[in-house]
């Protein structure tokens, strides 16, 4: 992406679908944008065509009456998966990152919909939170994904990875490719549960609910954890609907990387990861990656508010 913005092949006010496509394709085993890529003169499915799959046959393997239509569901991206090699040999599979888009006219984050920002998911996680559309994603990932067929492709952790810009049509724009763990400062079970709790607590003092109640009612809050069967529609014997609850979730101000307090220069774009034991295997090779393209790409660091610190990786723009 640097190398491109750096070679003016991609502005930062561009759609940020184009920005991953023109980075990224043709390692993407998953594009929710299909009709967009299109838009881009990026035919998604033109790998698979090249190797003998015809339309008619995709469209049949995955019940779609038309290839280029937008799914509109999480996520936006998702990479193939790669095999990790060990003392010469193949071992465990990794990659296959997550990576969703979040564009905002202002400096606040736009919302998260239907999903809450977390370091990993898996596929099975993915296919759960989507409902009936989740099995898509799998099915559209297994044909461009080589390691589809290894037994845990389903199952192993996939890095979340959240491509945020804010004022994306003024000067100051910046664009951040953010850990997922930057918004998941508390574990997804225990946020969930404590909503819950949170909701109760103003019925119980609305509705004047005993002490005793409350107590046994935290309880029972405490096993509301799993978002992806709250997002379930419920069928309710005599109800003639299946009422549904959406669960959404915004940014506060230390859930924003571009807030004024962390110091990301504007007209930037930048790389935030975690600070950890692999912080300084990510910046050996971005170092080494520097000197073979002769790009400058400064380094620091942010301390989050809730979370410890941060390595960010930022370039600046012309």
């Amino acid at each position: 992406m640097v190398e491109l913005l750096r070679l003016k092949k991609i502005s930062i006010h561009d759609d940020l679908e184009k920005i991953v496509l023109f980075s990224s394709y043709p390692n993407l085993a998953y594009v929710d944008g299909r009709k967009k890529a299109l838009k881009h003169k990026i035919d998604v499915w033109k790998e698979l065509r090249d190797r003998g799959f015809l339309e008619e046959d995709l469209k049949g393997k995955l019940n779609l009456k038309n290839l280029y239509t937008d799914s509109q569901i999480f996520p936006d991206f998702m990479f193939k998966s790669v095999i990790e090699k060990r003392n010469g040999k193949r071992s465990k599979i990794t990659g296959g990152e997550i990576l969703e888009l979040k564009d905002s006219a202002g400096s606040g984050i736009a919302s998260f919909n239907s999903t809450i920002p977390t370091k990993y998911k898996t596929l099975e996680d993915i296919e759960k939170l989507n409902g009936v559309k989740g099995n898509l994603i799998i099915k559209i990932a297994e044909l461009f994904d080589e390691n589809s067929k290894r037994k845990n492709w389903k199952k192993y952790k996939r890095h979340c990875f959240y491509l945020i810009r804010t004022n994306k049509n003024r000067d100051d724009a910046r664009i951040s490719i953010v850990d997922g763990v930057f918004f998941e400062t508390l574990p997804e079970k225990i946020l969930i549960s404590q909503m819950f709790k949170n909701i109760f607590r103003r019925h119980a003092e609305k509705y004047n609910i005993t002490e005793n109640i409350r107590k046994n009612a935290d309880e029972v809050l405490d096993y509301l954890t799993d978002h992806t069967l709250i997002s379930f529609s419920q069928d309710i014997r005599k109800s003639s609907i299946k009422p549904r609850l959406r669960i959404m979730a915004e940014a506060k101000k230390e859930g924003n990387p571009h807030w004024r307090y962390y110091k990301i220069d504007e007209k930037t774009s930048n790389l935030i990861l975690k600070v950890n034991k692999n912080s300084e295997k990510s910046q050996e090779i971005i170092e080494k990656w520097m000197k073979k393209k002769n790009i400058k790409i400064s380094v620091s660091k942010i301390k989050h508010k809730n979370d410890g610190n941060f390595i960010v990786f930022t370039y600046h723009l012309n």
